[in-house]
């Protein structure tokens, strides 16, 4: 009889260390998975905060990545080479989108050597100076607006053999904005005809100066 308590006893002992270590075991694996969890949530709540899709996709865009890849290839070029000769393929509609490249990035530089001269531009330095002191922090505006533009296209009821008008459009909730461009053809390239905007912004900054 006290043998079969006594290995009665042990069993069961047995049996409750064996359960205390299955209990232990799971404790074991369920705290750092739900550690892991935590951690996990807490990392994407970070990113979720810390990101904002708007700024990224702003980022990401770039007014000359809507150009055909050759065409891109083909501003690249220039704008290492400054050959004209490799815009003389490009439409009104791309060079607008150039133009609003090149003031996207604040190259006045480039700028000048896609604006129509017509004998009005004066030297590169002068412009350069101009664009900084008086253009460039609205061009900067003007490039971030167009920038989820609708629509791009010559406006058809005013073009000739080597003048054209360029409408883009953007749609802002209820509203659509509207800007339009002149380009002349000048060197077989169509250029911006924009210089007579610059000197807009000097006459104003003048006129503010004298009140």
């Amino acid at each position: 009889m006290r043998q079969s308590g006594l290995v009665l006893l042990v069993l069961a002992m047995l049996f409750l260390v064996s359960a205390c270590s299955s209990t232990n075991k799971a404790l074991r694996t369920e705290v750092p998975a739900e550690a892991l969890e935590k951690d996990h949530l807490k990392k994407s709540f970070n990113n979720d905060t810390n990101t904002n899709p708007g700024e990224e996709y702003i980022g990401k865009f770039s007014y000359l990545k809507q150009l055909p890849l050759e065409k891109q290839e083909a501003f690249t070029r220039f704008k290492v080479e400054r050959n004209l000769q490799n815009l003389h393929n490009f439409t009104p509609e791309d060079m607008v989108l150039i133009y609003l490249y090149c003031i996207s990035i604040g190259d006045p530089d480039l700028i000048y050597a896609i604006t129509f001269n017509g004998g009005q531009l004066p030297d590169l330095d002068q412009f350069r100076k101009d664009y900084f002191e008086y253009a460039m922090n609205d061009d900067s505006e003007t490039a971030v607006h167009y920038r989820y533009y609708d629509s791009i296209k010559v406006d058809e009821s005013t073009a000739e053999e080597n003048k054209v008008t360029v409408l883009i459009s953007v749609s802002i909730e209820t509203t659509t904005h509207t800007m339009a461009l002149g380009l002349q053809k000048e060197d077989q390239v169509w250029k911006l005809d924009i210089y007579h905007l610059i000197k807009a912004y000097i006459d104003k900054a003048s006129k503010n100066k004298t009140k």
